[in-house]
């Protein structure tokens, strides 16, 4: 049963770092504005912003200006959800602790060493 709530969970997580590395090198909000298209400012709404079914049901694309969204995105998104579903189904109830936590462990050192990889080469190409 933890798996069920752990996959959505990473996969939210997954959206909310993915956010987080786009906007903060460039200076922005995490929180304002909502999540928008960069090309056309087309604001997601609540049916765009389900991790990686989003991204399937728009066929990798902007709903409003047709532009399309960096597939690294979806597969992050999972890989994150992943990270956190994948040492609970493993391990299950017989330790959840640990299945939590190395869960989590892996989620973090996997975002951070892509955060800076991404940060490091926004750098060195700008």
């Amino acid at each position: 049963m933890g798996a069920v709530f752990l996959l959505p969970l990473g996969l939210a997580l997954g959206s909310f770092f993915e956010l987080v590395l786009d906007r903060l090198p460039r200076g922005e909000s995490v929180l304002w504005p909502p999540s928008h298209c960069r090309i056309c400012s087309h604001r997601l709404g609540p049916g765009e912003l389900i991790p990686v079914l989003s991204y399937l049901a728009q066929h990798g694309r902007c709903a409003g200006c047709d532009t399309p969204i960096d597939r690294g995105i979806p597969l992050r998104e999972a890989l994150s959800g992943a990270a956190l579903t994948l040492p609970w189904a493993v391990v299950g109830c017989s330790a959840p602790a640990v299945a939590l936590g190395v869960g989590t462990g892996a989620l973090l050192v996997g975002w951070l060493a892509f955060g800076v990889r991404a940060v490091s080469g926004r750098r060195s190409s700008g």
